[in-house]
């Protein structure tokens, strides 16, 4: 090769990597970019042109031919490996062999993220030097992860408070201990816990057009929507629901017994003066017509709704349930919050509570099934354990029946009277309204109690709790026969026959 050439050869390499260096500073293409390519271009054709002999006789040399193969056999082989990398990243597939399916969405969350029509932005929000941070932020991406791994819709993002201040700003944020919004299509939420039956939920929540409405009946004495102090007060109901998306309202049904036409759900929670008839009408025609109502009421307080009640096949019984607990005197009742804990596992609401967990509620009443008609269902959905008895008055004296009460019932169906066309209505009803105070809505499963209750009331079954998945430890348990199979059929063979198969492999090696 000729000296120019080399030279040639020298500043076509400088152009190249002034043309790298330039495009990864300015970060964009600029006009001395074409200018470096071009002085590139041009000496390689100089070096080319100069010394074309020589390259003509080195491509046409065996060895240059040989390593030319092997460079296209490089190349292809390169080839397949990124097109499959690329492939397995567009279009891959997860198995899951966890016994207990830890690492797999429930099917009511893989329908959710199958049904976005538009890009999910979910926002991680921390700050550095907090503790516990990057925990969170790891076992957030394993929850997302699987989503992502669903659709590619859903997005993540993690935004350090101090270093996007404006975005922060945005999202009403100044606390870095890992706080997550949801945004779709303009909707926000704010998730609260890392796992999945929370982040579905936020989707739902998200995802959902138009804003679901709920009434609380009022002037009856009913438990005060709007204390949020007094342990006996609503308040921390209303701030769960309107933070879920819902929107709250009063309804002042004996001023103006009409049902509003945007009622999704009516709750009538604890109320201690009588429902008049006309209101009592009201609120039948509103089953009638597919209505969704709840009904909380106290021990031998039921303030005219049991005739309401009555009609689908439901009594109160008027007096207070108690559990029975062992104690080293004996036998005794326990005058404290009174255990729910045996659930319907069919119903919707109930089939994701765990047979280790209970609903609490304060002196609750039991409910009975009597005469149910035609076309409607009663469903027993929160019951006490056998261990449980009943007393007319909270001056307990040891008598009473002993066994299982029922606290809590979803009734559905058609209403009885309603035209064939009509829409199935549903009630659900409690024996107590306690369990959703300020002072017992967050113990043990009252709160998704009464959020699932009113996700099935306004017919968003997707908002349901997700059943907690738990891992599970395999177990191997062996009889003395099938330990004894496995010794002498496995054992104790195996190394006779290893050390028989080396000793003759040994013996046949010497004398060969």
């Amino acid at each position: 090769m000729s000296k120019l050439s080399k030279i040639s050869f020298l500043f076509a390499g400088i152009s190249l990597v002034s043309l790298a260096i330039t495009r990864y500073l300015i970060g964009d293409w600029v006009p001395f970019c074409w200018v470096a390519l071009g002085m590139a271009v041009f000496f390689f054709g100089v070096a080319a042109v100069k010394d074309r002999a020589f390259f003509a006789e080195f491509l046409t040399m065996k060895t240059t031919k040989e390593g030319m193969s092997m460079g296209v056999l490089i190349a292809l082989l390169l080839s397949v490996l990124i097109i499959a990398n690329y492939l397995g990243v567009k279009y891959y597939k997860v198995w899951d062999f966890s016994g207990a399916k830890t690492n797999t969405l429930s099917e009511q969350s893989l329908k959710l993220v199958d049904g976005l029509d538009s890009d999910l932005k979910v926002l991680f929000f921390y700050k550095k030097g907090v503790e516990g941070n990057e925990e969170n932020r790891r076992l957030f991406r394993e929850l997302v992860k699987k989503y992502q791994d669903r659709s590619n819709k859903v997005s993540l993002d993690f935004v350090e408070v101090n270093e996007r201040p404006d975005i922060a700003q945005e999202y009403g944020v100044d606390k870095g201990s890992g706080v997550v919004f949801l945004n779709y299509k303009g909707r926000r939420n704010r998730v609260e816990k890392i796992d999945e039956q929370e982040f579905t939920s936020a989707i739902v929540k998200v995802s959902r057009e138009q804003t679901k409405t709920i009434y609380f009946t009022v002037g009856h004495g009913e438990k005060d929507l709007n204390d949020a102090r007094e342990g006996l007060g609503l308040g921390s109901v209303k701030t769960m629901l309107e933070n879920n998306r819902y929107a709250v309202k009063e309804l002042p049904l004996i001023q103006n017994a009409k049902i509003p036409a945007d009622a999704d759900v009516i709750v009538i929670a604890g109320p201690a003066q009588n429902f008049q008839e006309f209101e009592i009408v009201a609120l039948e025609n509103y089953l009638k017509n597919g209505g969704s109502l709840l009904l909380a009421l106290e021990p031998q307080n039921t303030v005219g709704l049991e005739k309401l009640v009555a009609k689908v096949g439901v009594v109160f019984e008027n007096n207070y349930v108690f559990n029975v607990v062992d104690t080293p005197m004996g036998r005794g009742i326990n005058q404290g919050p009174v255990m729910g804990a045996v659930f319907s596992d069919t119903n919707k609401i109930t089939k994701a509570f765990g047979r280790s967990e209970v609903t609490l509620f304060r002196f609750p009443q039991g409910l009975k099934k009597k005469d149910i008609p035609a076309g409607v269902v009663v469903d027993e959905i929160v019951k006490t354990t056998p261990q449980a008895i009943a007393s007319n008055s909270l001056r307990i004296t040891g008598e009473g029946v002993e066994g299982a009460y029922t606290l809590v019932d979803e009734i559905t169906g058609r209403w009885p009277g309603a035209e064939e066309s009509a829409k199935p209505f549903m009630l659900w009803v409690a024996g107590d309204v306690d369990f959703m105070t300020n002072q017992m809505l967050y113990q043990n499963l009252n709160r998704d109690l009464f959020l699932n209750s009113i996700a099935a009331l306004v017919k968003e079954e997707n908002i349901v709790s997700i059943t907690a998945r738990d891992a599970q430890a395999t177990q191997m348990i062996l009889t003395e026969t099938k330990f004894a199979i496995f010794l002498f059929a496995f054992i104790i063979p195996l190394p006779i026959l290893l050390l028989g198969a080396s000793v003759g492999l040994y013996l046949r090696r010497r004398n060969a």
